[in-house]
């Protein structure tokens, strides 16, 4: 098991102004991937904020109180940002009886939240579907390892350095949410942290094994990772694997 890479500063040229500004925009393997600096304290949604949301979303967003309004309008602010770097014009992303993200026709989207940032993921449908988290890098939770671990896996991070033990951890929990995100439109149901296991490998990438316990499947999953300034970035691509025709 390899260890992450140190944290990487973004390739987006612009700057950063503050909250509800973009913190970063990204073409990545799996879609364009954009990130909104969130207010830590809460607060009305200002007007010019609101007007860069479709006017669906803005209705959606008004039913919505404090931290959980600003999450919502932070997330489809950048799902709106990527869906313009794919040169659509605006649509509205509401959200699905189970609170995934309802993307227009022909792409699938995926959201992630923490206190002072969101994260929008938009891809073509046609590619799989998809699954995006975002951790915080602090505060360390190692004492949380048997619980997110494969026996494999725990084996394996047993055996590093202390100082590699939490971000081998966090990108194990990080990458197994957004797998969970991306399969869940396919199985319908809660996939338990050891039903994935996980090869941290060089530049972001992972291989991954799904242990699946209903026996869904087959299906092909791409994971990635990405250490920002102070964040975690971990996205997954899934599709069903089609059976070979028959002779």
């Amino acid at each position: 098991m390899s260890s992450p890479p140190p944290p990487a500063v973004t390739a987006d040229p612009e700057p950063t102004h503050g909250v509800w500004s973009r913190a970063f925009q990204l073409a990545i393997p799996h879609g364009i991937v954009v990130g909104i600096q969130l207010p830590t304290e809460p607060g009305p949604i200002p007007h010019e904020v609101s007007q860069r949301l479709h006017p669906k979303e803005r209705a959606a967003g008004l039913e919505l109180s404090g931290a959980r309004q600003i999450q919502w309008t932070g997330g489809r602010l950048a799902l709106q940002l990527a869906l313009k770097r794919l040169r659509s014009r605006r649509q509205p992303f509401l959200s699905q009886p189970s609170g995934a993200v309802q993307a227009p026709q022909g792409l699938f989207a995926s959201v992630s939240h923490k206190r002072d940032l969101a994260v929008g993921l938009v891809g073509q449908e046609a590619a799989g579907s998809l699954g995006v988290d975002v951790e915080t890098v602090i505060p360390e939770r190692n004492h949380l390892a048997p619980r997110i671990l494969t026996p494999g896996e725990l084996q394996r991070w047993q055996a590093l350095p202390e100082d590699r033990r939490w971000p081998v951890l966090l990108t194990h929990f990080s990458i197994k949410e957004s797998i969970y995100k991306a399969l869940h439109p396919m199985v319908d149901r809660y996939v338990g942290f050891h039903e994935a296991e996980l090869d941290l490998g060089p530049n972001g990438s992972a291989q991954v094994t799904l242990h699946l316990t209903q026996g869904e499947g087959p299906f092909e999953v791409q994971a990635r990772y990405l250490w920002l300034d102070q964040h975690l970035l971990t996205t997954a691509r899934i599709r069903k694997v089609q059976p070979p025709p028959s002779r």
